[in-house]
């Protein structure tokens, strides 16, 4: 980064001399020329501020690592320092067993360490101070670091009323079994020594030490082992997740898209009914127009012939709306046989008044139509009444209106006695009659 900064310094005081050797300019342009070289003076003091506050940065840095590498080299050199005297200390009391002391002027202080090693019963060598001491038949023999202090006064001087204390020291020796070792350290006065725990053998660390790397190994295995299964399973349910989460977010969008479909159709299907309707509405009103126009032309003029036209379109009408009705009473009483049949025994006496007024009227009504056909005759052949002569006319219609009115009011069993009068009156043909027994049977009432 420092050369960066510096290469970008070099170009731009490279690119600003020639601007300054070029002849004057006008006051305009210079004034400009000054204003970038002032902004990029800015610039250039802004950069070297970042690049001296990073190079103060890495200076401090690298001086903590040196600090750290100096104490951390004179901890290795201590260490060294330590093994180095360790070895020789123990390369000297193992050398020579018999260091230059007089056990009639040391005295034991403690015993620091024992340990317990493997030997063969063909050697034969033994401590000096256990030369009396029977042949043990154990296959092991005991190494302890005993700690000795050398009594000096006998080398002090007499007129010295202060003599130094005695020097210490650490030594290696060597027992046959137990009772060796504590007849060689036991006192006859004083406080007991007491012996350390065993410690370990150098073969026996070793194989403690390569067991336990065994362990570790195998230990590192099965945790790699773990590790990429672990991994495995964590991709496959991210996996799971993943395709999860794309299909719920598939099924949603495919939900949003059907709603809006749905929606749309509704719509469509709305604006198609309102556009029906409209349409409708305007046909409705076109022929109510049309009739309204008629109306008044046929008041207005008088015309017989348009007059009786109308009367035979209304009579065609008329006819058709009986045929139906007759229809839809023939089916209703099809349906009510079986309930005729259950209940005609308790009802024959209630309604037989009822039954009487109906054929009364059913025989006026046919007089009655008989005129109205005979009229309809008249009038097809040339002759059609008028608008004063419609006595006919409303007789049929009261009969027909008194007729229903009996019908509606009464019950299922007085209607089965009014349906074949009904339907002799508007003369029902046998075609007519079967049609009306099949819609009976297909549906309960027709009303």
């Amino acid at each position: 980064m420092n050369e960066e900064e510096t290469t970008l310094l070099t170009s731009t005081s490279s690119q600003s001399l020639p601007a300054a050797s070029q002849p004057p300019r006008p006051a305009a342009a210079s004034s400009n020329q000054m204003a970038k070289l002032r902004e990029a003076n800015a610039k250039y003091k802004n950069l070297l501020k970042m690049a001296k506050e990073r190079i103060q940065e890495q200076e401090v840095v690298l001086e903590e690592r040196r600090s750290e590498i100096k104490h951390l080299n004179n901890q290795l050199h201590e260490a060294n320092q330590q093994i180095n005297t360790l070895q020789s200390t123990a390369a000297t009391t193992r050398s020579s067993p018999s260091a230059p002391y007089q056990e009639d002027n040391t005295t034991i202080l403690r015993v620091c360490q024992r340990i317990k090693d493997e030997t063969d019963n063909t050697e034969g060598e033994t401590d000096e101070t256990n030369a009396g001491a029977a042949a043990s038949d154990d296959s092991f023999e005991i190494w302890a670091l005993i700690e000795y202090e050398i009594d000096s006064s006998d080398n002090a001087n007499a007129d010295n009323a202060f003599s130094s204390p005695g020097k210490r020291f650490k030594q290696w020796k060597k027992f046959v079994n137990e009772s060796a070792l504590s007849d060689y350290i036991r006192r006859d006065t004083g406080e007991p020594l007491s012996l350390p725990p065993y410690s370990l053998s150098p073969d026996q660390s070793a194989n403690i030490e390569k067991e336990s790397k065994k362990a570790v190994a195998s230990i590192t295995e099965e945790f790699r082992r773990f590790r990429v299964r672990a991994e495995v399973a964590k991709k496959q349910a991210d996996a799971t997740v993943r395709a999860l989460h794309s299909n719920s977010v598939q099924t949603t969008r495919m939900r949003i898209e059907g709603q809006d479909i749905e929606s749309e159709l509704a719509q469509a299907k709305l604006s198609s009914l309102r556009k029906e309707m409209a349409e409708l509405e305007s046909r409705w009103k076109e022929s109510y127009d049309v009739l309204l126009a008629e109306n008044e032309k046929l008041k207005s003029s008088g015309a017989e012939a348009l007059l009786a036209a109308q009367w035979r379109h209304r009579y065609e009408a008329c006819l058709k709306e009986k045929e139906d009705a007759v229809t839809n009473l023939e089916m209703e009483r099809e349906k009510v046989l079986e309930l005729q049949e259950n209940r005609r025994k308790a009802d024959a006496g209630k309604y037989e008044t009822k039954y009487r007024d109906l054929k009364e009227s059913f025989r006026l009504y046919r007089k009655k139509a008989k005129e109205i056909f005979l009229a309809q005759q008249q009038g097809e052949t040339g002759f059609m009444p008028s608008l004063h002569d419609s006595g006919a006319e409303n007789a049929k219609i009261s009969y027909l209106k008194n007729l229903m009115v009996n019908y509606l009011g009464s019950d299922v069993s007085v209607r089965d006695h009014m349906e074949p009068a009904i339907a002799t009156v508007l003369n029902f043909t046998e075609e007519e009659l079967d049609k009306i027994k099949k819609a009976k049977g297909q549906s309960d009432s027709w009303w």
